[in-house]
C-alpha cells in the first residue's frame, strides 16, 4: 500500500505540475496508518541532495488552510445538531453574497438560486456553506471543528506534528464567521484531515493514529501490540450515515470530486481548493493554489 501510494502520488504532483504533495491511507475503524507519503521523496541515505525542507514529514508537520473540505465537516455538524436535513433549502443569493463590507463569491460565476443542503456540498457553493454556517451558528462549528481534532495534535508517534487553528469564537469578526465555513482563516494538517474524514466513515468516531501495530522478538513472540484507541465519539451513527450519502454525490457525476469515482465501487468524500497566501502582498493568491481531496 505504501509503494502503490507514492507511486500515484509521484503521478499525480507530476500531472498536475505542483510543487510537492501529501498521501495518507488510513483505516477507519482501528487508526491504523497504511501509508503516508510525501512527494518530494527523501532519501536519508543521499541527504545533502536535498532542501532542509524536504527533510520532514509534511504530512503531519505542515498546516495549511483545508478550503472547501471543511463542508464536510460542516455538513456533518449541522446533521448532527439538527438544526438542517440533507433536503433544507437555502437562497444562494445568484454568486454573491455581502457580509459588511465584504462580498462572498462562489466559484461558478452565474452563480445559484435556492440549493438544498445536499446539493450545496456536491456543487460546492461557498455563499451555500455560509447560510448552513449561520443556521447552526459560528460557536457550535468550532466546537464539532474541536471534537473532530482540529486545532489540536493527533498524537500520532512522529515527532514535529503541528496542531493547526481554529478561531475561538470570542476573536472572530463577522467576516471570519464567515470565511470559516468554507475553510479559510483556519488551518489544518493532512493527517487531522484524514482522522476527521475517517470519523464520518466509520459511524462518528474520532481515532487516535498509529504506525506501529506490534512489535516482535526475532523468535516471533509479540512483546508489545498497539491497541486501537477512540479520542471522543463525534457524530451520531446516524448523522453520519447522512452525510455519507451526500459525500458520495460530490463523487458523482455532477459533483466536484467525480474523478474519484471507481468503478464497481461506493466512494465518498469532498475537495477543496484552497487559494496560498502571497508573502509579498500578505493577500491570497489567484495563481497560486492548494488542491485537496479527502474521501473513503
Amino acid at each position: 500500500i505504501q509503494y502503490t501510494t507514492e507511486q500515484a502520488l509521484r503521478r499525480a504532483v507530476e500531472g498536475s505540475g505542483a510543487k510537492s504533495g501529501h498521501s495518507i491511507v488510513v483505516d477507519p475503524e482501528t487508526g491504523e496508518i497504511l501509508a503516508m507519503a510525501v512527494v518530494p521523496l527523501y532519501n536519508p541515505n543521499v541527504f545533502r541532495e536535498h532542501q532542509p525542507f524536504h527533510w520532514r514529514n509534511r504530512a503531519v508537520t505542515d498546516s495549511y488552510e483545508p478550503g472547501s473540505t471543511v463542508k464536510a465537516f460542516l455538513l456533518a455538524a449541522a446533521l448532527d445538531s439538527g438544526l438542517v436535513s440533507p433536503e433544507s433549502k437555502f437562497f444562494c443569493e445568484k454568486g454573491e453574497y455581502k457580509v459588511g463590507r465584504n462580498t462572498i463569491r462562489d466559484h461558478d460565476r452565474k452563480g445559484y438560486g435556492f440549493l438544498s443542503v445536499d446539493e450545496i456540498i456536491t456543487y460546492s457553493s461557498n455563499i451555500g456553506a455560509v447560510k448552513i454556517g449561520e443556521r447552526i451558528g459560528y460557536k457550535r462549528f468550532t466546537e464539532y471543528m474541536k471534537r473532530f481534532g482540529f486545532g489540536e495534535k493527533t498524537g500520532i508517534e512522529i515527532p514535529g506534528e503541528i496542531e493547526g487553528f481554529v478561531r475561538p469564537s470570542e476573536e472572530a469578526k463577522e467576516i471570519d464567521k464567515a470565511t470559516a465555513y468554507f475553510g479559510q482563516g483556519m488551518t489544518a494538517n493532512s493527517l487531522q484531515l484524514a482522522m476527521a474524514m475517517a470519523a464520518i466513515a466509520n459511524g462518528g468516531k474520532l481515532m487516535r493514529p498509529y504506525l506501529v501495530k506490534e512489535i516482535r522478538e526475532p523468535g516471533g513472540k509479540v512483546v508489545e501490540k498497539t491497541e486501537p484507541r477512540m479520542v471522543r465519539k463525534v457524530l451520531s451513527a446516524e448523522a453520519a450515515r447522512q452525510s455519507t450519502k451526500v459525500l458520495e454525490n460530490v463523487v458523482g457525476e455532477t459533483g466536484t470530486g467525480f474523478p474519484a469515482a471507481i468503478s464497481g465501487y461506493r466512494v465518498a468524500g469532498k475537495t477543496g481548493t484552497a487559494q496560498k497566501v502571497d508573502p509579498t502582498t500578505r493577500r491570497y493568491s489567484d495563481k497560486n493554489y492548494i488542491a485537496i481531496f479527502v474521501g473513503f
